[in-house]
């Protein structure tokens, strides 16, 4: 089985509001990095280079505040109880 196929299996209950918050002002190298990492791939730059989080696929794995750190998260939690990701396993 795939990593996507594997993914496709779980179920998501976003939340209202990101569990992630990015600093404000984020370097070229943090953006390349935290797009890199993130196993689901929620990081994106749009057209204006500002780099944006689709949290809502999050696999709350913590990659992205342990390999960025502080200096690119300014706050990372889970989400509130009932909502994030249910891993489904075959």
């Amino acid at each position: 089985m795939s990593v996507n196929e594997s993914l496709a299996q779980n179920c998501y209950h976003p939340d209202e509001t990101s569990h992630i918050t990015l600093h404000e002002s984020l370097s070229a190298e943090q953006c390349a990095l935290l797009e890199k990492i993130c196993p689901a791939g929620l990081f994106q730059r749009d057209a204006s280079l500002k780099e944006m989080l689709h949290f809502e696929g999050c696999l709350e794995c913590g990659c992205c505040r342990l390999i960025a750190g502080d200096g690119a998260i300014d706050k990372w939690r889970y989400p509130a109880s009932g909502k994030g990701i249910s891993l489904r396993f075959s």
